[in-house]
């Protein structure tokens, strides 16, 4: 895709590879462009990026222009210009002005500097009051943009982002993740158990999406619609519940959902956090059914169209573990995983996607170790989703310090 052709682009969050990973699902990847490795394009408008269901992208951005350079001298003669052009065509009020560069050689002393330019250039042309967010670091965060109201009517977010092949793409943020939000479903949940883990809303989404393409046919769903929009009551399933994470946010993009965990006292628990996620963020209560089962013998309602889940992740380790005990994790993991793909295998229609999130062990600042079940999904009947803007292998999300990781990984059933 030419820089022409990029219509928006969407910053991606901490671990970039998940968000251009998501993006490449739901759109395609001739739809999808890697302007730096923080930023993706895409041959969509702004307006038809369905950015509330994305977790791996910050924000979304309109894209203004293209200019042939990335010297920063080069730039500030061409922004006076620019913000100009656009002030005009605002509504009336204090215009609030933020400035954010990707990859650009520049300093947050600098860029306060072209702001206050900028200030001035607005007020001499437009006669518009102006107030500028100042920069402690070259780019804003999503709590600064949302705080200092530059996705308002009003309000100018300008992305300054130096793409790989050395041009310099000026956009208007019209988007930025409601973090308050993925609080409350996080924090706000009635019912939280740390032992279980702790899957991030934001990460449920991103598997939920990596799952949610492409679904089979069923007297559920309809293949006449585009690959980016997905039938409404399409069934997903997700046979390691747990606290109910994702089939929160799964029920909040519209699927119908339906859950098993082997622990009884988990189901009590998915079923008081969906209730509460039905009243608390839905005008009306989406269907859900949740059940006691082990996801490596229990026979499931059909039909499932989909299945996006956080599997048994084995010990909490919070330190380094011996060669041992690591072998022994390993190994207990692989088994009951693998056993599940064997159970579920026959239960799905030939071509249903699967998202699991499966542990990955930090053994070294860097390196994992792997499910050996990994190399062996096609004997298991299974193939491996391939990706072009992203390796297997990368889909990994972590901390620096985390000894467990989650690795998703994207099958579809033979």
């Amino acid at each position: 895709m030419s820089a022409n052709s990029v219509q928006s682009v969407c910053i991606l969050g901490r671990q970039p590879a998940l968000g251009l990973a998501e993006l490449e699902s739901l759109y395609g990847a001739d739809a999808v462009s890697v302007v730096n490795p923080r930023v993706a394009g895409l041959n969509l408008h702004a307006s038809e990026v369905d950015f509330g269901r994305l977790g791996g992208s910050t924000r979304v951005a309109h894209v203004m222009t293209t200019l042939p350079t990335t010297d920063w001298k080069a730039l500030e003669r061409k922004l006076p210009e620019l913000i100009t052009e656009l002030a005009l065509t605002l509504p009336d009020g204090k215009i609030q002005l933020g400035l954010s560069a990707f990859g650009l050689k520049i300093s947050p002393a600098k860029l306060n500097a072209a702001g206050l330019t900028l200030k001035k250039t607005l007020r001499t042309r437009t006669d518009r009051s102006v107030r500028i967010t100042p920069n402690p670091e070259v780019e804003l965060n999503t709590a600064q943009v949302l705080h200092n109201h530059l996705t308002s009517p009003t309000g100018i977010e300008l992305l300054l982002i130096a793409s790989n092949n050395g041009d310099t793409v000026v956009a208007r943020t019209t988007q930025t993740q409601d973090i308050d939000s993925y609080t409350l479903r996080d924090r706000g949940r009635p019912k939280r158990d740390a032992r279980v883990g702790m899957l991030p809303p934001k990460l449920a989404q991103i598997i939920i999406n990596l799952a949610g393409t492409h679904l089979p046919p069923s007297t559920k769903t309809d293949r006449s619609l585009p690959y980016n929009q997905h039938p409404p009551q399409a069934q997903l399933l997700d046979p390691f519940c747990g606290t109910g994470v994702l089939l929160q946010e799964a029920i909040l993009l519209g699927y119908a959902v339906q859950g098993t965990d082997i622990e009884p006292r988990m189901i009590d628990y998915t079923r008081t956090n969906l209730d509460w996620a039905n009243t608390t963020f839905r005008n009306a209560p989406a269907p859900y059914t949740l059940e006691q089962g082990d996801a490596t013998t229990h026979q499931w309602k059909q039909p499932v169209d989909l299945v996006a889940c956080e599997t048994y992740l084995g010990r909490p380790f919070t330190a380094k573990p011996s060669s041992e005990v690591l072998a022994q994790t390993v190994s207990e993991v692989n088994l009951i995983l693998k056993k599940f793909l064997q159970n579920i295998h026959g239960q799905l229609v030939s071509g249903t996607r699967l998202c699991l999130a499966v542990p990955a062990w930090q053994t070294a600042p860097g390196q994992f170790k792997h499910l050996p079940l990994i190399d062996q999904v096609g004997e298991l009947r299974y193939n491996r989703v391939s990706l072009e803007h992203v390796q297997a292998s990368q889909l990994l999300y972590y901390r620096e310090d985390q000894i467990v990781a989650r690795e998703l990984l994207v099958l579809t059933r033979k």
